[in-house]
């Protein structure tokens, strides 16, 4: 009986002949079903299907079928000359995990340098030490540079002690393994891989330091914290970048206190700067104790590029609102790039403490914050135009009601109904010519609301009115 003909009725003939579709639902009808060789054969041929929703299909029902014969007859598959073929047979592979162990290991045997690199690289994301010694044999015995780094990063994903030793001799074989090694070193740890990188650091230059440095965050202890913040007094550089990052993995890990001195200051500050994201918010993070002016202003310049970042600094603003508001109007009378971001931080802190516009803010400070933010009905971005008018109402109504005309020029709609309703809460006579300007709005929407909020102010701005002429 041949492996077609195990596949009956229906199900054989859409496989064979069927549209996508009908392949789809024929591998769907066989999800839970528990399948002979021959066929699982035939559906592990469908990785190379040229349609994607199949392939799809073939993925699903691999990874979810609790076969154990599934991993043999798929990491063939992995030799594929097709890279889509290749990746979506890894992919399964990865997902069916530890059951596919045993034949990724087997067929290390039979597989070229690339085939052994990829497999390796999967060993090493699925995690289990079981394929370890068999990784270590590899890197023993093989003289490809690529399948070497695959073996090196893997056997640190796998946290494999037995492989220090085997590591500590790579490591002077070829500088192109090094970063690789000590990354590697940092995530198996042990006392005896942190002396080791400890022990190569004034020897190595910036692109090995640069690892060493981050695997010291991970394994590090007292003596490396110390010895991370005597490099951050005499560093310059991007180098800064991991050694705070380090440093504050340390100080997290074993509550270590970091000395606030204007040298620590000055290198978070330069981090806060120029580093990307991950850097940053251990600056930010390790800055947010020191309180003074130019220290909110740079977190504040970098406010809206990262969700955790934010967090961070809007929590350390909320504590000390009068500072955001006095550093605000600074930052956006120098274009900053995040107007929108800081704007509607404003507006949020306002609304938590409102009594500080009247309470501690100066008249002086208040004039110079509207200022600052009636430029932003300018902009090009409608919603920075809509939270400068709403904050400009917020701050203060008779400065506000000076820049209506300016308001009214804004073609959004939906910012014209924000102000609409805006000037449904305000009470003073000089909202009438704009609200008589906005009955005649092309679009009725506008010029309906506006109408009603001008009828319900009648009698009130009547009695304005009077008591001016009085």
């Amino acid at each position: 009986m041949t492996m077609i003909e195990n596949l009956h009725g229906d199900v054989l003939e859409k496989l064979r002949l069927g549209s996508p579709a009908d392949k789809c639902s024929a591998i769907e009808s066989l999800m839970n079903e528990s399948l002979e060789t021959e066929t699982l054969e035939y559906i592990c041929s469908l990785v190379e299907d040229k349609d994607k929703g199949v392939r799809n299909s073939v993925d699903i029902m691999l990874s979810m079928n609790p076969s154990q014969k599934i991993p043999e007859l798929l990491v063939k598959y992995v030799s594929s000359q097709s890279i889509s073929t290749r990746n979506l047979a890894g992919e399964i592979l990865l997902k069916i995990g530890d059951k596919a162990i045993d034949a990724m290991i087997n067929y290390l045997e039979r597989g070229n340098d690339d085939d052994k690199k990829f497999i390796i690289d999967i060993l090493g994301l699925i995690g289990n030490p079981v394929a370890a010694p068999t990784i270590l044999k590899v890197i023993t015995e093989s003289e490809n540079d690529n399948v070497i780094l695959a073996c090196i990063e893997a056997l640190g994903n796998l946290k494999y002690l037995d492989a220090l030793e085997t590591l500590f001799q790579f490591y002077e074989k070829n500088e192109f393994y090094k970063p690789t090694i000590i990354e590697s070193l940092g995530k198996i740890g042990s006392k005896k891989s942190l002396d080791f990188i400890t022990l190569k650091y004034n020897d190595e230059d910036d692109l090995i330091r640069f690892s060493i440095i981050e695997s010291l965050g991970l394994i590090g202890d007292e003596e490396s914290f110390f010895f991370l913040l005597s490099e951050l007094s005499r560093t310059t550089g991007p180098i800064i970048w991991p050694i705070i990052n380090s440093i504050y993995e340390l100080k997290e890990k074993f509550n270590f206190d970091v000395p606030y001195d204007e040298g620590t200051k000055a290198a978070l500050l330069q981090t806060i700067y120029q580093a990307e994201p991950k850097y940053r918010k251990a600056a930010v993070y390790l800055i947010i104790a020191f309180d003074d002016e130019e220290i909110y202003s740079t977190c504040l310049r970098v406010y809206g590029e990262d969700y955790d970042l934010d967090e961070i600094i809007k929590n350390k603003m909320f504590e000390k609102p009068l500072a955001l508001l006095s550093i605000i109007p600074i930052i956006i009378n120098q274009s900053s790039g995040n107007i929108r971001n800081l704007l509607e931080l404003t507006k949020e802190t306002i609304e938590i403490y409102p009594a500080i516009l009247k309470e501690s803010l100066q008249n002086l400070q208040r004039r110079d914050l509207a200022d600052a933010i009636s430029k932003c009905l300018d902009d090009p971005d409608e919603e920075v135009r809509k939270y400068a008018s709403e904050l400009l109402f917020l701050i203060d109504e008779n400065i506000a009601v000076l820049f209506l005309d300016k308001m009214l020029e804004d073609d959004n709609i939906w910012n014209k109904l924000k102000l609409l309703e805006i000037l449904s809460n305000v009470k003073l006579s000089q909202i009438e010519p704009a609200l008589i300007k906005m009955t005649n709005d092309p679009e009725e929407m506008i010029s309906e609301r506006a109408k009603i909020i001008l009828s319900q102010n009648q009698d009130f701005q009547f009695e304005t009115k009077n008591e001016n002429n009085l």
